[in-house]
């Protein structure tokens, strides 16, 4: 359904096209690092957009992301790539509890395979599916699309009737058609004017799809699907009126804010937790998406540093820059 192959791509798009940084925590203070070679470049095959943004498909499609995930002889990673959900299965040793995965019937560690789980209820292992949740929305949706489909390709209303007082026969009912259709029918004969003889009179039949409630089902399916992956419903309708923010400027700060963060975190959580080493930490720079607000943020710097409550390494750090002094190795 093309309402959520839109979200689908909007929150896959938007990760992806981010820029990715490591950073070491230091006294309170963000110290970036050298970023490893496999953020940047995760397997000879991707690029770092291709990797994030089938990693994301998976999230938003099946609630799970599934990364291979490959080792030096020292044990530090060196190569990633996604998986598909469908040939993982989840599984628990009963005595220990210890998380195993089994893809195409072999069994691989955690260590082998790093698991991003999406919406996930108490108790469970395996993300929610949220085409799955809401199949019923969808599949509402897909219906209303197939209906639009076949009402406009096979006709489900005729353009009106001839209505005869008499009682002709099937031979008179099929002449006065055809004659009727072959002066009236293409586009050469539009609007011309039509005689009819016989005491017979042309009745025309309308209906549309508002009256059927066609149209507005579908708008409410696509609003429906925009709230299932909280993408503002303007976004995949441009019949939607945006109701909230002054200007492009904060629309595209709600969208970043509500629709891609949670996601986001979600990713650093994981790839900080169980693939870096020690403090190093890994971030999306979401200010990639909010250059147009490049004036105020740098008027706000100038207000912190002449008063003095901000240094210049701590704005630089800010702007995802480098300090003074050189970068940190990992």
């Amino acid at each position: 359904m093309m309402a959520v192959w839109s979200c689908v791509s909007l929150i896959a798009d938007g990760v992806a096209s981010l820029p990715v940084d490591t950073y070491r925590e230091v006294k309170r203070k963000r110290v970036p690092v050298d970023t490893p070679a496999w953020l940047t470049s995760p397997n000879p095959y991707m690029t770092s957009f291709d990797f994030w943004h089938r990693v994301m498909v998976s999230l938003l499609l099946d609630g799970n992301a599934f990364i291979a995930v490959y080792r030096n002889g020292g044990g530090e990673v060196s190569a990633l790539m996604p998986i598909d959900p469908g040939r993982v299965s989840i599984h628990a040793e009963e005595e220990t509890g210890e998380v195993y995965y089994r893809l195409d019937g072999e069994r691989y560690t955690r260590s082998q395979i790093l698991h991003v789980p999406a919406f996930t209820r108490p108790g469970e292992l395996r993300g929610l599916s949220p085409i799955e949740y809401a199949r019923q929305v969808i599949g509402l949706g897909l219906a209303a699309e197939e209906y639009g489909a076949r009402f406009f390709s096979q006709g489900t209303t005729m353009s009106g009737v001839i209505q005869h007082p008499g009682n002709p026969s099937r031979e008179q009912v099929v002449m006065i058609r055809d004659m009727f259709k072959k002066a009236h029918s293409g586009i050469k004969n539009s609007h011309a004017v039509g005689i009819l003889t016989g005491g017979a009179t042309w009745q025309s039949i309308t209906i549309t799809p508002e009256q059927a409630q066609f149209l507005e089902t579908r708008k409410f399916q696509k609003v429906e699907i925009a709230n299932l992956y909280r993408v503002p419903a303007y976004m995949i309708d441009p019949t939607v009126t945006s109701t909230w923010g002054t200007g492009i400027e904060e629309q595209n700060k709600w969208f970043v804010d509500q629709t891609l963060m949670p996601w986001i975190v979600r990713l650093e959580e994981a790839f900080s937790t169980h693939l870096l080493p020690g403090n190093v930490r890994m971030r999306f720079n979401v200010n990639a998406r909010l250059r147009a607000k490049t004036k105020e943020r740098y008027e706000s710097y100038a207000i912190a540093l002449e008063k003095g409550f901000m240094t210049v390494d701590e704005v630089r750090a800010l702007e995802d820059m480098e300090p003074m002094s050189a970068p940190v190795a990992v």
